[in-house]
């Protein structure tokens, strides 16, 4: 089974190349509507008072802007067509590159580790981090404080009770609090905004009909969804560090060479 990292359910998406086929087919029949007026209507004139030339000649007009109409948006379904496999193939690069991107579910191998960021605005006291696996069951929790600016979490794939969890699907949740263990409210009664990102290396990439996206294991990443992109490991370039994060705040604990790339 296929999760987003951002909505926990399978891949869907609507037939775009269908809906495209439609709508030319559309204007094609139009097209053949407008031809049959048009002859009709020379064949039942009056002979004794034919149509006058200008109002032929707009009908004319009419009927070649039709015609064009119809090559205009074929012309157009070819261009989309070609932008689409040229991002498709561009896509492709991706397997392999270490990747950042807004959303709350990574996946965890094997005796592997899963690694998330989170930003938290306003500053809070403190935050509860919890991991939740498909089930909706929580398999670990830890308090943290001192969560100002953009933070790492890289969780080992062990209970509280240091049992080892199976590989799967888990995802992060992070609940503000109030130094007391009560969920943190400002002045005005309102909660504090989380953004989570997750790290992680692409295996594969499935392209939909509405997005492209990265899959890390069964995980999978709208490539609209990407903050940033480690090309380094597969060519030995080094690149500059920019800001990884997905909302907001410094990160200060990443020494890699990194590479935005613009989704």
């Amino acid at each position: 089974m296929t999760i987003s990292s951002m909505t926990n359910v399978g891949l869907s998406g609507t037939d775009i190349n269908a809906a495209s086929n439609s709508a030319g087919n559309q204007l094609a029949q139009n097209f053949d509507t407008f031809l049959i007026l048009l002859t009709t209507q020379l064949k039942n004139q009056d002979p004794t008072s034919p149509m006058e030339s200008d109002k032929f000649t707009d009908q004319l007009s009419q009927f070649a802007q039709v015609e064009q109409g119809i090559q205009s948006n074929k012309n157009l379904e070819n261009l989309i067509a070609m932008q689409g496999q040229q991002r498709q193939l561009s896509a492709l690069s991706y397997v392999g590159a270490e990747i950042q991107a807004v959303g709350d579910t990574n996946w965890l191998e094997q005796d592997g580790e899963a690694k998330y960021k989170f930003s938290i605005s306003p500053e809070v006291p403190q935050v509860e981090l919890q991991v939740v696996d498909q089930s909706g069951k929580t398999v670990y929790s830890e308090k943290m404080t001192k969560v100002s600016g953009l933070k790492d979490f890289v969780w080992d794939g062990k209970n509280n009770s240091g049992e080892t969890q199976p590989e799967g699907a888990y995802t992060l949740v992070v609940k503000p609090q109030l130094a007391n263990g009560d969920t943190f409210k400002d002045d005005k009664g309102k909660t504090a905004d989380v953004v989570i990102g997750i790290v992680g290396t692409v295996d594969s990439v499935d392209i939909g009909d509405d997005d492209i996206y990265l899959r890390i294991g069964d995980v999978a990443v709208p490539f609209s969804t990407l903050t940033n992109v480690k090309l380094g490991a597969n060519d030995g370039t080094p690149n500059p560090d920019p800001d990884p994060d997905p909302g907001s705040g410094d990160d200060t604990g990443n020494d890699d060479t990194e590479q935005d790339e613009a989704a």
